[in-house]
């Protein structure tokens, strides 16, 4: 066999194989992304049911003040999670996101406790009611995202896309 031909060969050969690596990995980010983007909105359902629930006439208390400090730092490490441009390695937008969670629902707590005796029955009921679905849906995108950072992350440490993933632009996730 002609050695030119069988180089043209080979090196198409590995421009295929360089372009299904590059394909998989960016399926497998956007996956993440969309992903990220379901727990945004379950978590932005949370923050929809706090300020009705805070528009509510009544006496402002301390579990008032907390909730919507809490609704509104979580609104912000939220638009800090959008707005970055790629997933990072290091804990920032995700562990912010993570405390900030946290913090909104220890808030929300307080606030059902400081409500429960100023507001009717039937309210408080709705309100338990939708912030138990909204909760539920971000924690099953939650859950989701894990798996789809550990699919993507895996895939990177394989042999072959781990020599190139780095050239390629590919840089491994973190999940809240």
């Amino acid at each position: 066999m002609n050695v030119p031909l069988l180089l043209w060969l080979l090196g198409s050969l590995g421009l295929c194989w360089l372009l299904g690596v590059h394909n998989r990995l960016t399926r497998l980010r956007a996956a993440c992304w969309d992903a990220v983007g379901q727990l945004d909105r379950a978590l932005q359902l949370l923050l929809v049911v706090a300020k009705d629930a805070l528009e509510q006439p009544q006496p402002l208390s301390d579990g008032h003040e907390k909730l919507n400090i809490a609704a509104m730092q979580l609104s912000l490490a939220l638009k800090d999670m959008n707005s970055a441009k790629l997933m990072p390695a290091k804990p920032g937008q995700s562990l912010a996101v993570a405390g900030q969670w946290d913090a909104f629902e220890a808030g929300w707590a307080e606030f059902l406790v400081h409500s429960a005796q100023l507001l009717p029955e039937e309210a408080m009921q709705l309100f338990r009611q939708r912030a138990e679905e909204a909760r539920n849906q971000a924690l099953f995108a939650r859950a989701t995202l894990a798996q789809t950072v550990a699919d993507y992350s895996q895939a990177l440490e394989q042999a072959p896309a781990s020599w190139v993933a780095p050239v390629l632009g590919f840089h491994p996730a973190l999940a809240l």
